[in-house]
């Protein structure tokens, strides 16, 4: 039987407000939701933003190890940050773009600068120095060794 923990309550609630204020300050052509600009004669219809926004992880308990995923689409590797404690692993990074475009009649040029960082509590422990995240294709990807703590606390019981 596992002792309540009033904490993880509130951690629980935490993330959900998060994920809330996420949802909220996303962009909404992230959500399908088209783009409330006016057709210009001349000009683009739309112009994109490369603002990430708070990236949204996966995470995985496989084979003694936790696996989190993220799709952090159109960040360079050098622009992020990955920091790891036995507890948690928090994300950071920044996009700076800068778009022009000149045709006859009209000059458009856009900067954008953003940044974001998450930190995500892991429900076990983790071997922190034997940690290792892989970044291809959009996709970071970050693989935790559980600490021996962990593992020995698993075990399969029979179904009755």
């Amino acid at each position: 039987m596992a002792t309540w923990n009033p904490w993880i309550e509130f951690s629980w609630t935490e993330r959900e407000i998060g994920r809330m204020f996420d949802e909220f300050w996303d962009s909404p052509t992230k959500r399908g939701i088209p783009a409330l600009t006016a057709r210009v004669e001349g000009l683009p219809a739309q112009r994109g933003t490369t603002g990430v926004g708070t990236p949204r992880v996966d995470l995985v308990d496989r084979n003694g190890f936790l696996i989190l995923k993220s799709e952090i689409p159109g960040v360079k590797k050098k622009d992020m940050r990955v920091t790891v404690t036995d507890e948690e692993v928090s994300l950071s990074g920044k996009v700076e773009d800068t778009k022009e475009e000149k045709k006859d009649g009209y000059y458009y040029c856009e900067r954008v600068h953003s940044s974001w960082e998450r930190t995500v509590p892991l429900p076990v422990k983790i071997e922190s120095n034997k940690a290792k995240a892989t970044y291809k294709n959009g996709v970071l990807e970050i693989t935790l060794p559980k600490s021996k703590e962990a593992k020995d606390k698993s075990k399969e019981i029979k179904i009755e």
